[in-house]
C-alpha cells in the first residue's frame, strides 16, 4: 500500500489535522496552509479517480504540510495558492486515497500512545471466533465495520473471514495495543467518537460492536447514540453485552433505526458475550 507521501512523490508530509478525528468539519487546517508562501513547484494536490480533490500539500520551509478533503470541501484560497505555487496534480483511486490517510494518522498514534495492557483472557478469540462463524458462517466477505473496537478481536477475526473490517474506538491506548499486537491494520483502523461514527464511515453490509462496555441507567445517554450510529449504517448488525437488561436496551435503540434485532443467550462466554442481539 502506498503512503500519503509515496502518493505525492514526497520523502514525508505532515498532515496539519492533528489526528483522524479532525477531518471533519474543520476548516482551520485550510487557513493555516494558506498561510504558506507559494513557491514554484511548491504545491501538490492529489485526486481521485473522478478528479475530485482528495488532499492537498505546500512547502513551508524545510517540510511538506497537507491538509484533507476527505470531509470538506476545498476553500477558494486553497485552489489560489495550488495556481499560484503551479502546482504538481497526482491522481490516485479514492479507495487507496482513504486507506493511506486513515494509516498516517494511525501510525501518528502508534508512535505517539503508550499500548494498554494486554488482558485478553487465553480463550478469548477462539469465543468470539466461534461465534463469528455461528453467526456469518465461515466466510464474511465485503466490508464490517468493528465498532468500539478496542484492541481489535473482531477485526482480526473479520479478515481471517476473508472481510474487510474498519475499526474504530475513541481509546487510542486499546488501539495503540491493537496495532502492536497485528490485531489491527494502520489503513483499518481510526480513533473517533462512536456516537458520531456515520460522519467518517461509509455504509456497510456489516457491522459489529463486541462486548460493549457496560451499560446502566445513567450512561443510557451514551450507549444509545453508539448502537443507532452502528445499526444505522449497517446491513446485518452485530452487538453483545453482559445482561440481558443491556440486551433488551440495544434491540430498543435499533428500533429507533428501524432495525430489528433478536437476542438470545450465548453459553460459550458467561462474562463478555452473554447475550447476543443480531439482525
Amino acid at each position: 500500500m502506498k503512503s500519503v507521501a509515496e502518493m505525492l512523490e514526497l520523502e514525508t508530509v505532515r498532515f496539519l489535522e492533528p489526528d483522524y478525528a479532525s477531518l471533519v468539519n474543520n476548516g482551520e487546517p485550510g487557513v493555516l496552509i494558506c498561510e504558506a508562501e507559494p513557491t514554484p513547484g511548491g504545491a501538490r494536490m492529489l485526486i481521485d479517480e473522478e478528479e475530485n480533490p482528495v488532499l492537498l500539500a505546500v512547502r513551508a520551509g524545510d517540510e511538506w504540510v497537507g491538509t484533507s478533503w476527505n470531509f470538506r470541501s476545498p476553500m477558494e484560497q486553497e485552489f489560489a495558492l495550488f495556481t499560484a505555487a503551479d502546482g504538481d496534480l497526482y491522481q490516485e483511486p479514492r479507495a487507496a486515497i482513504d486507506d493511506a490517510v486513515r494509516a498516517c494518522f494511525a501510525d501518528i498514534l502508534r508512535e505517539e500512545i503508550a499500548p494498554a495492557r494486554e488482558d485478553l483472557p487465553p480463550d478469548r478469540i477462539e469465543k468470539v471466533r466461534d461465534l463469528l462463524h455461528e453467526v456469518w458462517g465461515p466466510s464474511a466477505p465485503g466490508l464490517c465495520l468493528d465498532a468500539c473496537a478496542g484492541s481489535g478481536i473482531g477485526s482480526l477475526i473479520i479478515r481471517e473471514m476473508g472481510g474487510r473490517p474498519i475499526a474504530y474506538d475513541n481509546d487510542p491506548a486499546l488501539l495503540a495495543l491493537g496495532l502492536a499486537s497485528g490485531r489491527l491494520a494502520p489503513e483499518d483502523t481510526i480513533c473517533i467518537d462512536a456516537t458520531v461514527a456515520s460522519a467518517y464511515l461509509p455504509d456497510a453490509e456489516r457491522g459489529m460492536g463486541i462486548m460493549f462496555g457496560q451499560m446502566y441507567v445513567y450512561t443510557q445517554d451514551l450507549w444509545r447514540p453508539i448502537v443507532e450510529e452502528l445499526a444505522g449504517i449497517t446491513a446485518e448488525t452485530l452487538i453483545t453485552v453482559a445482561t440481558e437488561e443491556e440486551a433488551h436496551w440495544v434491540r430498543e435503540w435499533a428500533k429507533g433505526v428501524d432495525r430489528e434485532l433478536e437476542i438470545w443467550e450465548n453459553d460459550r462466554d458467561p462474562i463478555y458475550d452473554r447475550w447476543v442481539c443480531f439482525g
